[in-house]
């Protein structure tokens, strides 16, 4: 894959009107060519897709991130005229921007710790690849009262995403713990206790080890459940 391609679009090969029946197709053709599972895989290709796909085919994140992309200078492939979306101010897009990429890092982090575990344990991908979608959909919550929270505990322009997405996670594991209590050493609560466990390892790669216990640290939810570690 080309890395100069500037847009989710151009990783899939498709216009920017493209429909979503388009997009899972190009998803589809690339992944068959790219998958690190086959003989002509590449794994930074791969991940590349997983990000377009994961953006283009929720509509929400796709309109959010349409608002991002410079105006195309051809009109060869314009897609026909509709109401337009009222402009985000600067503020507004600004949040948005960090959302969107507190819920990229946290897919991309969520799914290298699905693989991992899945080697380690010896278990098909889609045993950990299953709980990915629902646990990175939740980073782009609330995202303001992250934002606030991750300046708080001293994390620079550059890291406010990241930070916001631990935060994301950090909100995600209470819950679970809560919920967990009674099912403690059910297969499911295992796998899902180690993956918010990796995930969490996986994003604090990016930022000093002082931000990272400003936010509290690993949550060890598997710890907290079971007294063992990943």
């Amino acid at each position: 894959m080309n890395p100069k391609t500037s847009s989710f679009y151009d990783r899939l090969g498709v216009a920017r009107n493209a429909t979503r029946k388009i997009l899972q197709r190009a998803y589809r053709r690339e992944a068959l060519r790219h998958h690190p599972d086959r003989q002509t895989g590449d794994a930074a290709a791969m991940g590349e897709l997983n990000d377009a796909w994961f953006v283009l085919s929720d509509p929400a994140r796709r309109a959010a991130y349409d608002q991002t992309l410079e105006p195309e200078t051809s009109l060869q492939d314009t897609p026909p005229k509709s109401p337009r979306a009222p402009k985000l101010g600067r503020k507004a897009a600004w949040f948005d921007g960090l959302k969107l990429q507190a819920i990229r890092l946290g897919y991309e982090a969520a799914l290298s710790a699905s693989q991992a575990l899945a080697r380690r344990n010896n278990v098909q991908h889609s045993t950990y690849e299953l709980l990915v979608e629902e646990i990175a959909e939740s980073f782009g919550d609330r995202i303001e009262d992250r934002v606030r929270l991750a300046r708080k505990a001293g994390a620079t322009p550059l890291d406010l995403g990241l930070a916001a997405a631990l935060i994301g996670l950090k909100e995600y594991c209470l819950p679970f713990l809560e919920a967990s209590k009674d099912n403690e050493a059910d297969p499911a609560t295992i796998r899902t206790a180690q993956l918010l466990d990796r995930i969490w390892d996986n994003l604090a790669h990016g930022i000093s080890r002082d931000l990272e216990t400003a936010l509290g640290g690993n949550p060890r939810t598997l710890r907290a459940l079971t007294g063992r570690r990943v």
